[in-house]
């Protein structure tokens, strides 16, 4: 048996995870598996290489960037993220990412995206991974604002349509116990109200019928998700790292302040569970 780290999307959010993150880089944390969906694969790429500091500086020098995400971005490629600057010139020249320490690191990265003909959430492993991190653009591609990403004969959007929090993964893969980081604080439900009227999916999607009721049954999948984390943190089979306060911005934040005082409160949540994650590892 063995425990594996779950890691939420959340779009800007995700500073929250970046600052969990950095102390278990900080205390030589390692998982065998990670579970990473959107904001959660991208955190956890630095994380994986061993970069210190580096998803802090992501947002905190280049959230403001048009390049990496602007309204800007969304009429000239479709996509309100610059992924072609973020694993671009972001990850080779600005801020260049450890390629050899992350493929060489025995811990593996599982990244979540939803496959649009099934409506199901799919995973990537680290060996199927690219240069570009295909997988991780899928993963973070979210509806409306994002293009529709193909890859291993997929047609591919955001993960957390078909699996917010891919817990369901990492225990179907085996592993008894879990450390879970979550970007949304322990009152948050999802509301049952669609993010999106179903008129509104079929007009843009209607290509892909599961995909639709997929995004209609959102809430009550996350809720549930909500639930095994609850019962797996009841039965001391999990860690479940949350905010301790709600975090208020939006997934489209661009103010690098904002995120730091996030980034520092993940920090400071996470230090404070220290103990709890280091005796479940010890389990085995």
């Amino acid at each position: 048996m063995s425990t594996g780290l779950v890691l939420e999307g959340g779009g800007m959010r995700g500073a929250y995870t970046s600052g969990v993150l950095e102390v278990f880089l900080n205390n030589g944390i390692e998982f065998p598996a990670v579970y990473g969906i959107s904001a959660g694969a991208c955190n956890a790429l630095s994380y994986i290489s061993g970069q210190r500091n580096r998803n802090f500086e992501i947002f905190y020098r280049y959230i403001a960037d048009k390049r990496y995400i602007s309204v800007e971005n969304l009429q000239k490629t479709g996509s309100l993220f610059g992924f072609d600057f973020i694993f671009g010139e972001l990850f080779h020249e600005l801020l260049p990412f450890d390629y050899r320490a992350f493929f060489n690191s025995p811990v593996n990265l599982k990244v979540g995206a939803t496959d649009l003909k099934s409506g199901k959430a799919v995973f990537f492993e680290k060996p199927e991974l690219d240069e570009d991190f295909t997988a991780v653009r899928a993963s973070s591609s979210l509806p409306f604002v994002a293009n529709i990403v193909s890859l291993g004969g997929k047609e591919l959007l955001d993960g957390g349509c078909a699996m917010p929090i891919p817990i369901e993964r990492s225990i179907f893969d085996g592993n008894k116990r879990n450390v879970v980081v979550l970007t949304r604080d322990i009152s948050y439900r999802k509301r049952p109200r669609p993010e999106f009227p179903r008129a509104v999916l079929h007009v843009k999607y209607g290509d892909y019928p599961n995909f639709v009721e997929t995004m209609m049954n959102r809430a009550e999948v996350y809720n549930g998700e909500l639930e095994i984390c609850r019962r797996q943190e009841q039965d001391g089979c999990a860690v479940v790292i949350r905010p301790s306060s709600p975090i208020l911005v939006s997934r489209y934040e661009k103010d690098p302040e904002r995120l730091r005082v996030i980034y520092e409160m993940g920090i400071a949540d996470c230090e404070k569970k220290l103990s709890e994650v280091k005796d479940l590892l010890k389990k085995g």
